[in-house]
């Protein structure tokens, strides 16, 4: 062997063999051994592959929705995230604006099922129940969240809504906005919009940066679903049954026993 030759670096000796003058080296049952695990190889890769996929989509591999009455009915829709968009919830006290108010607030009770109310981890003997129709007194989550709007908006004019109040009923309502301010907060931290807004700067409209934005974001189709609360809702001044447990370990005078139990101020 030259000494040229015998100098070369390992990787230029692996280039010294073609793939064919590699193959002469071993027998043909080696060739035939390395293809078929090369193969196998593929096999095992191919159905790890489709195991993962397989089980990433199967219903209990994927994130389950919390339970709602709702959930059968509930869709979903891209919307733009338009931060100057008009509401007339934001407009000064009228009878225009108090209707709105009122007929998005007014399915603030829910007549739930005692299969509804089990599939929320609660029991029906520990939960009033309504006298005039089948079922339990409840509210569904996105209202209890409106209410507390519709207060805050209260307290934002309140000589309009407040203005016989006398000290003491005012210091009452105020300790109500409080704690409607902590469930608009929780709710909004729980059921998070994460569309990216700007800012854009028009002097000739203000002096100062304003909100904008063209993402989207997803929303609840709100229209059916309301009048699905709607349908289900006894009103404002339902008559109540005291929980059964309740009744059973207490014995109630006149009314309360078996029939109204005030609850107007859920209403306002």
């Amino acid at each position: 062997m030259k000494e040229h030759e015998q100098n070369l670096p390992l990787l230029e000796d692996e280039g010294l063999n073609s793939p064919d003058s590699r193959q002469s080296r071993y027998s043909p049952f080696l060739s035939r051994a390395r293809q078929t695990k090369f193969v196998v190889a593929l096999g095992i890769y191919g159905l790890l592959m489709t195991a993962i996929v397989v089980v990433q989509n199967l219903p209990h591999a994927k994130k389950a929705d919390p339970y709602s009455p709702a959930g059968h009915l509930l869709q979903f829709e891209q919307r733009k995230a338009n931060p100057d968009e008009h509401s007339i919830f934001s407009d000064p006290p009228s009878s225009e604006v108090d209707k709105a108010w009122d007929d998005l607030v007014r399915p603030i009770y829910f007549s739930a099922t005692e299969e509804e109310v089990k599939s929320s981890n609660e029991e029906p003997d520990d939960t009033v129940s309504l006298l005039d129709r089948d079922g339990y007194l409840g509210t569904i989550g996105v209202y209890h969240g409106l209410h507390c709007m519709r207060r805050i908006y209260w307290h934002l004019h309140e000589d309009t809504y407040f203005k016989n109040r006398t000290a003491e009923a005012r210091a009452v309502e105020i300790v109500h906005a409080r704690h409607c301010l902590g469930v608009v907060v929780n709710d909004l931290m729980c059921n998070a919009d994460t569309a990216l807004y700007t800012f854009g700067y028009y002097p000739d409209r203000d002096p100062i940066p304003r909100l904008k934005s063209g993402a989207s974001r997803q929303c609840l189709k709100w229209d059916p679903f309301h009048q699905w609360a709607t349908d289900r809702a006894p009103g404002y001044h339902p008559r109540l049954q005291a929980p059964v447990n309740l009744l059973r370990e207490r014995t109630f005078e006149g009314s309360l026993q078996a029939e109204d139990m005030d609850v107007s101020s859920l209403k306002e």
